[in-house]
């Protein structure tokens, strides 16, 4: 389990970092734009440049999030209840939120793969939307593997507790 832990830590760490990178660059676009309309000149394809890698921002840090248990908790209710029952209840949460994202993962999927295979290109730039689509496919993927990770952590743990 440990190495499994591990792993995902570090695949992870590097979706995280990819992330930053491209949130980075995002907001150099951004500047470079608003610069270049006070010059008369706006760049033509900040938009499109923004929304591609604004997805890829969202999208590539999900499973650090999940590990590093950076989501917001609602646990009003659950602080309430025995161990035992918390331990359930995180699981079954945990089950069915892997699930919805296997399911993002393989619809977003099925996406990129039509736009591959029409040959789909944006119109500013006329690139393709297919690469930014497999990102954010991937990275639903990732955090449903993040979420059987935590159920399994969860299992092998002793006795009650949360999470």
């Amino acid at each position: 389990m440990q190495g499994i832990r591990k792993f995902t830590e570090w695949i992870t760490t590097l979706f995280t970092v990819v992330g930053g990178v491209s949130l980075v660059i995002m907001t150099a676009i951004a500047c470079l734009n608003m610069c270049m309309r006070l010059l008369g000149q706006p760049l033509a394809p900040a938009y499109e440049l923004v929304s591609y890698l604004g997805a890829v921002t969202v999208a590539l840090p999900l499973g650090y999030a999940q590990l590093k248990k950076s989501h917001i908790t609602v646990d009003i209710l659950s602080t309430r209840f025995p161990a035992g029952l918390r331990k359930i209840i995180t699981g079954i949460s945990l089950v069915i939120s892997s699930a919805f994202f296997s399911i993002a993962a393989w619809k977003v999927g099925q996406h990129a793969a039509n736009f591959w295979l029409t040959g789909e290109l944006s119109e500013t730039t006329r690139m393709a939307f297919y690469p930014f689509t497999y990102v954010v496919a991937v990275s639903c993927g990732l955090m449903a593997f993040c979420l059987l990770v935590d159920l399994a952590t969860l299992v092998s743990r002793p006795g009650g507790g949360n999470q």
